[in-house]
């Protein structure tokens, strides 16, 4: 009788499922790393009740990511770009996951968007009685003053030629011929005197609040988390960026971080996210989630993404070294 029990208790044992396991989440360090965590880890938490751990790492070399695979990790565009080509990351499964369910810059090959970002031009409500446009960002005649602009080539060359009356779809087949790389360095020589480049994201909202500049580029969510003044952004221009969920190839936890990077597009909790940072939900129905006041800066709004350029990832992984440093070379001369 006790040896029946015995093998009734295995055999039961056996078909009993394996509880989910505690995945590891990779996430940069810095002001989002907490609000990363629970947005994933939270809606994890709650389908499986396993609480996901999270590491953090560099945010810059996905060396990181090699030495210690996390089940998942969070990156930038380029990240994505480099580690999927790479073979780092795993394809993901679209026909199971659904495109439709995140807006259309977030799915990719390795990659499941998990929030927008975007820079476009800002500038104090009440120095404006009408929205500017890039090119009177140039216009120092009718509106002077200071600009600022950040210290890089990506994003400022792509903004010279916005200025110059490149229409966005155009932008980066114009900037990958010399001619037209040459007409967005010959639109930054005629402002080069009037700038002031910001190299921390909080500077543009600070130094609009401060009178330091009547116009500049900045990050959407800045303008929101900096001083109580009438900061605007203008969409029609503005660059967008999107940050990913990937597994990595040797993810001790495949199947179940697939998982997981579905529940991370929970609408609700992308919603939630978007309230508390200011950055732009990826799920398809957040938007509609959000409240007036937030859509309406919100780089996922539909009405916000229509004239709106894409930063092309592949153009800058092409190309960024050599334009940063003929940028660096074109700061350095008087």
């Amino acid at each position: 009788m006790a040896r029946k029990l015995i093998l009734c208790a295995l055999a039961l044992a056996a078909a009993a499922p394996a509880p989910p396991p505690a995945l590891t989440l990779a996430v940069p360090p810095g002001q989002l790393h907490e609000k990363l965590r629970r947005l994933v880890g939270d809606a994890y938490a709650a389908a499986t009740q396993t609480k996901l751990a999270d590491a953090l790492w560099d945010g810059d070399s996905l060396d990181v990511l090699k030495a210690t695979p996390p089940d998942l990790a969070v990156v930038n565009g380029a990240g994505l770009l480099t580690g999927c080509k790479s073979g780092q990351f795993r394809k993901l499964d679209w026909g199971k996951l659904g495109r439709d369910r995140y807006l259309a810059p977030a799915p990719s090959d390795c990659g499941a968007g998990l929030y927008l970002a975007a820079t476009g031009l800002a500038w104090d409500a009440g120095k404006f009685q009408a929205p500017p446009q890039w090119a009177d960002f140039w216009d120092v005649t009718r509106y002077p003053g200071r600009r600022g602009l950040q210290r890089t080539a990506r994003g400022t060359l792509e903004i010279a030629l916005l200025a110059d009356g490149v229409a966005p779809g155009d932008v980066y087949r114009t900037l990958g011929s010399p001619d037209g790389l040459n007409r967005a360095f010959r639109k930054l020589d005629q402002l080069k005197s009037f700038i002031q480049w910001w190299d921390q994201p909080a500077q543009p909202a600070q130094w609009l609040a401060a009178g330091k500049v009547l116009l500049t580029s900045a990050p959407a969510e800045g303008l929101n988390a900096g001083p109580k003044k009438k900061l605007v952004l203008q969409w029609n221009g503005s660059l967008v960026t999107v940050a990913s969920l990937v597994v990595p190839q040797a993810a001790p936890h495949a199947d179940a971080a697939a998982i997981a990077l579905t529940l991370a597009n929970d609408p609700a909790r992308q919603a939630e996210f978007a309230e508390a940072t200011g950055l732009g939900p990826a799920a398809t129905q957040a938007v509609d989630l959000l409240s007036p006041e937030v859509r309406a800066t919100s780089p996922s709004a539909p009405e916000n993404l229509k004239g709106a350029l894409v930063v092309d990832e592949g153009f800058w992984a092409a190309n960024g070294a050599k334009l940063e440093q003929r940028f660096a070379d074109w700061l350095g001369k008087g």
